[in-house]
């Protein structure tokens, strides 16, 4: 993170590119703390059986709901804007740095390194600062992960921990298998791509010689060696958070399963009733779908810190 802040600084955007953060982050959790109550409220309609009163909630509610939408539609706007004014800032900052190196500093990389950080690289920095699942999905998940606690504490501890209890292995695993790994198969990616990039351009521009020559074939096997090696790389990566993405989907399910059977007791009990149940449900969902955006999030960034790092290299040398 500390290169992308020098970068980001770099173009001069830091504090507008704070402020449309915090502007937009807010949507997710007001939406989560609207649809919580309005859950919870129809139901206790029903129990109580006030249903003269549904229509008055969900035209309240949708209003609201209505409102929030537009809010988050008039950030976006202003976000795609500044995005697409960075992207431009980046792409010609990187060109006009390129065009400035030294001859034999630009003659110690294969043009496929070059074509590699004029494209892929500068998307991947692009990507992290304006992408979806990366920083701006991050804020938005640490804000609604924070108010989803808050909710829940309010109505239910025992279904705070229980949340927590199956959340925390999700986070260990994801840690263990994907985030220290995908770092380094990432760089490993990009090198395997650029000297990929750097085997097929012959084809294009000298394929007269190679005709003339009969060196086809051994070129094609050459192509065909890094290719094999980039696929092989991809795969890793991919594996990786898929199995990632399985043990998620099972202490997800196996967190539902536990609450829904400890709020069946207690409803028999007459320690809950069924609408602060619903509510917990609710709120437990949007709790989840910040910890998996959590995620994702920053298995993106750590992916895409290499090509910060690269960037960043190449304007300190």
């Amino acid at each position: 993170m500390s290169d992308f802040r020098k970068l980001v600084k770099r173009m001069g955007v830091w504090r507008k590119y704070l402020f449309l953060l915090l502007l937009r982050s807010p949507f997710d959790a007001l939406r989560t703390l609207l649809l919580a109550n309005l859950m919870k409220s129809v139901f206790r309609c029903l129990e109580m059986d006030y249903s003269g009163a549904l229509l008055k909630l969900g035209v309240g509610y949708g209003l609201l709901c209505a409102m929030l939408f537009g809010y988050n539609g008039l950030m976006w706007s202003e976000y795609a804007a500044f995005s697409a004014k960075v992207e431009i800032w980046l792409e010609k900052k990187m060109f006009d740095k390129i065009l400035s190196l030294p001859l034999n500093r630009v003659d110690r990389c294969f043009s496929g390194e070059w074509i590699t950080r004029l494209n892929s690289d500068i998307q991947a920095a692009l990507t992290m600062m304006n992408g979806p699942m990366n920083i701006p999905h991050l804020a938005v998940a640490v804000i609604n992960i924070l108010l989803s606690c808050l909710l829940m504490r309010k109505s239910s501890l025992l279904f705070l921990g229980i949340t927590w209890m199956f959340a925390i292995p999700q986070f260990v695993m994801n840690d263990r298998i994907v985030l220290k790994a995908i770092p380094k198969l990432k760089e490993e990616s990009q090198n395997a791509m650029a000297e990929n990039t750097s085997a097929i351009k012959p084809l294009i521009t000298d394929a007269d010689t190679i005709l003339l020559y009969d060196a086809k074939e051994l070129m094609m096997a050459n192509c065909a060696k890094h290719s094999k090696r980039l696929m092989k790389i991809n795969i890793k990566m991919h594996l990786r958070r898929a199995v990632s993405d399985v043990g998620m989907r099972l202490f997800g399910i196996g967190g539902y399963l536990t609450i829904l059977f400890m709020g069946i007791r207690l409803i028999s009990n007459g320690m809950m009733t069924f609408s602060d149940v619903v509510y917990c449900f609710q709120v437990r969902g949007s709790f989840l779908s910040g910890m998996f955006m959590l995620m994702t999030c920053l298995n993106n960034l750590k992916a895409n810190s290499v090509c910060i790092k690269r960037i960043g290299g190449l304007y300190e040398r």
